[in-house]
């Protein structure tokens, strides 16, 4: 073993990695990816700079795993797709993992709301890799389960739509929680707001779930119709 390794195994200690992680998602987020550095970010943890390498690889591995955490968490808590669930039942663990963001304290959410801005503004190599290996699955999942749901024969670009409507709903509340909080103060971040914004969710994503459903019965039942003789010839003689 190296010297330089055996330092940075000596210096480890408890909760050494953890704090690298939480002043690197801060520093990344004042700075972005280009201006921060190893350096300030292992000085910021008081951590040896040889233990970013010892843990992440290199200041991209850094990065990676600072963006992969909240992901990660979020995607361990989500429900499996299931359409045997109750909707009701389904839907409370599923907008319980998506909120479990506005559970962190207030710097850690800061730091976590302006990374995903930075992201949103300019996707990093980083998070597409993230979205196609780690997001873009549970979409599937999730889309598969709405069709069954919603009584539909196949996937479509509404079923897709739906799927993006309901998370947008769960994060809409985290990623704007400082202008709620602005406009309104105590609406995420009160004694038993996160419970009331759960089951306000809940309610919503029901009904955006049936108002699909009732879409797609009523184009069925008005394609019916149109291929019934009978009620052809009564519409002609009307």
């Amino acid at each position: 073993m190296s010297k330089s390794n055996k330092a940075n195994q000596s210096e480890e200690g408890p909760g050494r990695r953890e704090r690298l992680l939480t002043e690197a998602s801060r520093i990344f987020a004042i700075k972005g990816f280009d201006k921060a550095s190893t350096r300030e970010i292992a000085q910021a943890a008081g951590a040896n700079i040889g233990l970013i390498a010892y843990y992440f690889g290199d200041k991209l591995g850094l990065y990676r795993e600072v963006m992969m955490r909240p992901v990660a968490d979020v995607i361990a808590r989500i429900p499996e797709a299931d359409a045997s669930v109750p909707l009701r039942e389904w839907l409370e663990s599923f907008y319980g993992a998506f909120l479990q963001p506005l559970q962190l304290d207030e710097e850690a959410l800061a730091s976590l709301l302006r990374l995903c801005g930075r992201e949103m503004i300019e996707p990093s190599a980083v998070y597409q890799e993230i979205c196609a290996k780690y997001i873009a699955p549970r979409h599937t999942e999730l889309v598969q389960m709405l069709a069954l749901r919603c009584g539909a024969q196949e996937i479509d670009t509404e079923l897709h739509q739906l799927a993006f409507g309901l998370v947008a709903l769960a994060q809409d509340y985290w990623m704007s929680a400082d202008h709620m909080e602005a406009m309104v103060p105590g609406m995420v971040r009160s004694p038993g707001a996160y419970e009331r914004v759960l089951g306000r969710l809940v309610g919503y994503g029901e009904a955006l779930i049936e108002h699909e459903r009732a879409l797609r019965q009523a184009a069925a039942k008005a394609s019916a119709a149109n291929l019934d003789p009978q009620t052809s010839r009564k519409v002609r003689k009307t």
